[in-house]
Order: structure tokens, then C-alpha cells, then sequence
């Protein structure tokens, strides 16, 4: 026997075994790494980004996507203009209102296209009509104070006529759950599922939900953005990630991936047990408002230059911004897939 020749071929064996088992990590390592700033903690219309994660549609393209919990739509804003994420999600009017005072940020996917924002009050004392907001009080994040003086503004309420208490985001709910306020600012999609979740299961108390786009304000709500270096530098990138995010939006709209979905973002969040049905409705309610007649026949995501106006009036309109600016310097649906 020719030991010299056997070695030999054992060692080409074992190189050849070695060099299928380091392929995945090698793959691996080519994937572009980025990560998306969410505007808030777990809330149902961001399953979908945690789903594409976990079912390897980023992978997929090439990127190793870290979905990263928010607090704010400001903050996440400012995350991506400093680069320190990827992209971000936020809510449209506080990209306008940035990228209007100098953020070289751009929408590049609204994923609820009619905003959702509403007055929350108790059911037993309920605020169902905006002048019933007259000698009562507000809690709002500070994100939110630009939509609230709007509302208040489009029904002729002066701003001294409610008293509004500017809270952060984790003692809003609180300052209402202990009556310091009698009402809160809040998504339609947010929080308040997960009080009338508790209010079904018997922890809570029941509570009254009052429409901003009931009583004439309604505009763009979460929108995804991206810095505009990133835009021009890599734009594959970008495609790739929108690619895999309308994969997976496309996929949690069936029904019968609702739990499996709702399962996978309770456990890639880490979110409280308690919190799983009131995902599950925050996305259920997400679904109507992933489209409106601005983008019938178009791809999801897809926004008109007439809503993103819209955004910069609503702005001009309540003193946030002193003079309008191009919605072109706000969006682009250049990235989305044909």
C-alpha cells in the first residue's frame, strides 16, 4: 500500500469535507450587516420585519438584518442620521417635520398609509367628539404634541382651552391608567389594543377611542426611512431590503400565519407574555391601512406626492414649520420593487 498516496488523499477527503462545512459561514460573512431602528417597543405592525428575520428572507438577500426595539419616532430618526442604524422606522409627519429643518434622512415605505392616531379615554367618561376635549386634560409624548395642536387646530379648539401635560413615552399610559389625565394621545394600532385586550380578559377597564381621521385630520403614519448616503451608496442594499420586508408584509396579511407570526416577534422582542393577543390585534387592525385609494394598483408601500404635501400642510398649518418645503426631499419610491 502506498501510504504517502492514501495520506494524500485522506487530507484532499478532509479539505474537501472542511471547505462544505465553512461554506455556510463564509456566506455568512458576505452578507451586508444593517439594522432597523423601530419607533416604538413591540407593537403589531412591526411583526412583519421580525418575521422576514426569523424566515431568512433578508438572509436571503444578502443582509444580516438586527431588528432593534425604538422610543420615538424622533429618536429613531436621529439613530439613522447619525448612522448608527441602518433604517429606521417613524412616524411621516415627524420625518417631514426633520428632514424640512435639515436631516438628510427619505422615506422609502410607508407601511400605514392612514395614520392612526386618537384620543383614548375611559368608556365611562368618554371624549367622542373634539369639543368634548374642552376643560379636560391630554397626555402626550412629546412626538406626538405637532399631531395633537393639529387636531385641536382643524376643530377650532384653542390651546388653552385643554390642558396638555407632555409626558414620556412610558409614563403616557401610566399618568392615564392613574387618572392624572383624562385622556392620551395614541396610534389607533398601539397601545390601546392592549387595553381593550385587558379589558376582555377582565384586568382592565374598558376605554373609548376617538379617530383623529374622524374628525378631519388623517395623513401618513409609519414610514420607513434610510439616510440619504445609504440611498446613493447602496442602493442594492436598499432594494434587497425592501424586497424581503414586502415578502414578509405579503405573508403575515395570510390568516393562518397570524399566530405563527405574532409567536415569532413575541419571542424575538422578548415582550411580555401578556402582550401576545394585543400584538395580534395591533396587526390585524394594521391591515386595512396598508393601503388607500392614493395607492390602489401600486406596490405596498408605495406613497403619492400628494399625501407627503399633505404631511408638510399639516406642519405649516399648526406653526411647526414656518414655510413649506418639496415633498421630493421628504420620499422616494425609487427603491421599491417594480
Amino acid at each position: 500500500m502506498d501510504h504517502a498516496k492514501t495520506g494524500s488523499h485522506r487530507r484532499l477527503l478532509l479539505g474537501a469535507a472542511a471547505a462544505i462545512l465553512a461554506a455556510p459561514a463564509v456566506r455568512a460573512q458576505t452578507r451586508t450587516r444593517a439594522s432597523l431602528r423601530l419607533d416604538w417597543a413591540l407593537s403589531g405592525y412591526q411583526v412583519p420585519f421580525y418575521w422576514g428575520v426569523d424566515k431568512g428572507y433578508y438572509a436571503a438577500e444578502g443582509i444580516d438584518l438586527e431588528v432593534r426595539d425604538g422610543s420615538g419616532s424622533s429618536r429613531a430618526v436621529s439613530l439613522v442620521q447619525a448612522k448608527e442604524d441602518t433604517f429606521g422606522m417613524a412616524d411621516a409627519v415627524v420625518l417631514a417635520n426633520a428632514v424640512a429643518r435639515g436631516v438628510k434622512t427619505k422615506s422609502i415605505f410607508v407601511v400605514v398609509q392612514n395614520g392612526g392616531s386618537a384620543i383614548i379615554s375611559w368608556a365611562e367618561r368618554p371624549m367622542r367628539a373634539p369639543q368634548d376635549m374642552v376643560g379636560r386634560s391630554i397626555g402626550a409624548a412629546a412626538d406626538q404634541k405637532t399631531t395633537l395642536d393639529l387636531f385641536l387646530n382643524a376643530n377650532n379648539i384653542r390651546p388653552d382651552q385643554v390642558t396638555q401635560r407632555i409626558v414620556s413615552v412610558a409614563a403616557r399610559n401610566t399618568v392615564f391608567y392613574q387618572g392624572q389625565v383624562d385622556g392620551i394621545v395614541s396610534s389607533v394600532i398601539g397601545s390601546p389594543m392592549d387595553m381593550v385586550v385587558a379589558a376582555r380578559e377582565g384586568r382592565g377597564r374598558p376605554i373609548h377611542i376617538m379617530p383623529f381621521a374622524d374628525f378631519g385630520v388623517q395623513s401618513l403614519s409609519q414610514t420607513l426611512l434610510a439616510h440619504e448616503d445609504t440611498l446613493s451608496a447602496q442602493p442594492d442594499l436598499v432594494r434587497g431590503f425592501l424586497r424581503a420586508s414586502l415578502r414578509a408584509i405579503e405573508e403575515c396579511r395570510l390568516e393562518a400565519n397570524f399566530d405563527p407570526m405574532t409567536d415569532v416577534a413575541m419571542r424575538m422582542s422578548r415582550a411580555p407574555a401578556t402582550r401576545r393577543e394585543s400584538v395580534k390585534l395591533q396587526w390585524m387592525e394594521t391591515l386595512p391601512r396598508l393601503r388607500t385609494a392614493a395607492n390602489e394598483g401600486r406596490p405596498l408601500g408605495w406613497t403619492s406626492e400628494a399625501d407627503w404635501v399633505n404631511c408638510v400642510d399639516l406642519l405649516v398649518r399648526t406653526g411647526g414649520l414656518t414655510q413649506t418645503v418639496p415633498a421630493s426631499s421628504i420620499y422616494t419610491n425609487d427603491f421599491l420593487p417594480a
